[in-house]
This record gives C-alpha cells, structure tokens and sequence, in this order.
C-alpha cells in the first residue's frame, strides 16, 4: 500500500506544478515568482556575517571636541634624548597630534626609530584621530637633523647643479631612509629663490634664483621625498633670500612689489604645489607689497588665506615656521604668536619650545579665543581635518613600526570645510 500512495502523491505535484504553465500567469504566478526571489538560506560552515547598516543620508558623524581639533593644529618639540614627561601630557591631555624632532632628540639611527615607535604608541594611548605624524628638517648640506642611516644629501645649490633627475634620485634615497625610521613629513625642499647676496639665511639652501630653473628642481624634490615615502613640506612662504637679514635673530622686510614677486618667488612655489606637495610653511618676513600693514607673514591672513590659499589654490596643510624663531620671541610670547597664526589661517604650528607648560599654555589660548569668537569653530575644524588627512595619507608607514593589531583609527571629518 506504501507504494501506491507515493505514487499517487508525486502525480498530485505534478499536476499542481503544471497548473500556471497551462491557465499563464496570473496573481498566484506573481506570488511565486515574488517567494522564488528569496531562496531558503543554505547551511554554512563559516557564517558570513550580517551587512553593516547602511547609515540614513542625514546621519552626520560628531565633530572632533575643542580639545582634539586644537590639539591636531599644534606641534610640540621637547629637549633631550628621552620623552619627557611634559610631551607626554601634551599628547596625551592636550592631544597634540604632531611632534618635531631635533637632533637632541636621537644619537643614531636605532635610538630615531625606538623614538618614532614609542611616540606613535603614546598617540595611541591618546585616542589621536589619526596616527602621530613625526617631523624633521632634512633639507640637505648644512641643514640635515638625521645622518646616520639616510643617505647623505648636499645642499640644493649643488644638489641642483645636476638636474631635475638627480634631484629626485637624491631625495628619494633620503627619504626612503627617513621612512625606515618612522618620520612622515619633511620639513624640506626649500623653494625660495635667493636673489640677494645679502641674505643671511638661505644661501645655498636654495637651488637658484631664477624661478623658470628652480620650479622645475623643487617639483622633483616634492616627487623624490614621495617616491621614499615622506610627505613634503614647501618653505619659506612667500620667500626669503630676496630680503637681507635673518628671521631667526630679527624679522627682515623685503620691498618687493606684489608683481615681482607674482613674477618671482609665486613661481617656484607654484610648481612645488602643482607636483603634489602635502604641506606649505609660512615664515616671519614683512613684505608691505603683499601686505600693507607690515604685518610679518606668518601672522598676515592677506598672505596666508589670501595669496597662498586662495591666489596659488593650495588646499593643503599650512604650517608655521617655527614660533621660537629669535626675531618672533622678541616680539612675541608664544600664547600671541600662537593665536595670531591660526587668525592668519595656518593649518599647523611649530610651537617650538621645549618647555612644554609654556606650549601648553598656547595652546589654551587658542581654545580661549575659540570659545570667545575671536576664531571660527569651523575654521579649527577645517584645519583639523587637513591635517589629519595629510597624516592619513603619510607614511605608508614602516610596517616595522606598525602595531599591526591596533584598530584603524576613525577619523570624524564633520563640520568640516576642506
């Protein structure tokens, strides 16, 4: 009897399953095409897990707090070989994000990369948006921080003596060595133009004078520190060499008309930024024909905001010479010198010092005045966020030096204008 009655069930299901092909497609059709489309979940041994939520179109993620946007605009220096207890509370409470190394800082190569690591781990323990970015000067000749493990680097002028080829191939070496080391962002290639025998600060730290032979030579350096795995920093904006004097003792005027210089010391900055480079420094010059009111570069918005961001389209980090310059602490205390900087529309600023309550204390300022209005939220805001994309962007870094099990940090760009 069981035989039989299997029988005549698999005939009933053939029937059914024949009904929409012989009365066509009806609403029942419809259902089973609709019941068809979701097919019963097969058995796995590893289940793939369910797809993250996509988020609506107006969920924002929340800006970065007062303190962690500051704190991404500063870079501290500190003295000696060893991390100091200051440094540490400035990553860690203040949460500055950048920190500029010296050659105090190391003795050699294995002691530069211990450091890098410990201060990416201390960024870490610091919950920074993005990692640590590490700063030197590396320039070549006279100014070099870091020897041992890099390749030897000479000075521009005879550096550039070779061609833009030569250039590149030099500084690659070089910053294939840094990289090793866990530095990120070069405080180099100098892109002034040396126009005056009387200046007492670039000399042969630059690659010329004439704008149509050094454009083409800065634009390789930029390219080379790429190819070796560092960002690339263009100084001094908007020039030194064509005025006499030297910032790190007095800040120097340069009478230059903003034609000449449109002409001049534009160019080779310009063909810096067309090649790429991450990051612009802005230095203390008074240059009336770009500003009339004398104020030093560094400080002037006509010439941060209006001649570098806006007249060249740079969209990337602008960064302070450094504050501790002799011709600016003469004149300034660092707290004003801080403030002013960001009024001018620097992204970044060296604070160096290494009294780290003195840094400490400018950065403070900086948040006072954000909270009284006197600086725009959104304006820290933007800044933050360039500088966090330039230290999302460099290195790809040692994976030597990379905690490899540590998460990928979230970086929360809301509220910012890039």
């Amino acid at each position: 009897m069981r035989r039989p009655l299997v029988h005549a069930v698999l005939v009933l299901l053939l029937v059914i399953s024949a009904v929409p092909a012989i009365l066509g497609p009806g609403p029942g059709h419809r259902l089973m095409a609709v019941v068809s489309a979701t097919p019963s979940p097969t058995p796995s041994a590893s289940p793939t897990p369910p797809p993250t939520p996509t988020p609506a179109a107006d969920e924002q993620p929340a800006p970065l707090s007062l303190d962690m946007a500051v704190g991404q605009m500063m870079a501290a220096s500190f003295g000696g070989p060893n991390i100091t207890d200051g440094l540490r509370h400035l990553i860690l409470d203040q949460k500055v994000g950048t920190v500029l190394i010296f050659g105090d800082n190391f003795t050699d190569a294995a002691s530069l990369g211990r450091l890098t690591a410990e201060l990416q781990a201390i960024g870490r323990e610091a919950s920074l948006p993005a990692p640590l970015l590490v700063a030197v000067d590396e320039e070549g000749g006279r100014v070099m921080r870091v020897h041992d493990g890099v390749a030897a680097l000479p000075s521009e002028l005879e550096l550039g003596a070779g061609g833009p080829d030569a250039v590149r191939q030099s500084v690659a070496a070089t910053s294939a060595g840094l990289h090793t080391l866990g530095i990120e962002l070069d405080l180099a290639p100098v892109a002034d133009l040396r126009t005056n025998p009387a200046d007492a600060v670039i000399g042969d730290r630059s690659y010329g004078g004439d704008p149509s032979v050094v454009g083409p030579l800065v634009a390789a350096a930029v390219t080379g520190l790429h190819d070796g795995g560092v960002g690339a920093t263009l100084k001094h904006f908007p020039g030194l060499g064509g005025a006499a004097g030297d910032p790190h003792s007095a800040i120097p005027t340069d009478g230059e008309s903003l034609d000449r210089w449109t002409a001049t010391q534009a160019r080779s900055f310009q063909a810096g930024i067309d090649a790429g480079a991450d990051a612009v420094m802005t230095t203390a010059v008074v240059v009336p024909g770009l500003d009339p009111t004398g104020t030093p570069a560094v400080f002037s918005r006509a010439v941060v905001t209006g001649l570098l961001r806006e007249r060249l389209n740079f969209q990337g980090v602008i960064v302070t010479d450094g504050l501790g310059m002799g011709g600016i602490t003469t004149l300034y205390g660092l707290p004003d010198a801080t403030v002013a900087s960001v009024r001018a529309g620097n992204d970044l600023v060296l604070l160096n010092s290494a009294d780290a309550g003195y840094q400490a204390s400018a950065i403070e300022a900086v948040k006072q005045q954000v909270r009284a209005g006197t600086i725009p939220l959104d304006q820290v805001q933007a800044s933050a966020a360039r500088v966090i994309a330039l230290r999302a962007r460099w290195p790809r870094w040692a994976p030597s030096l990379m905690d490899v099990s540590a998460a990928a940090p979230v970086i929360d760009l809301a509220s910012s204008h890039r």
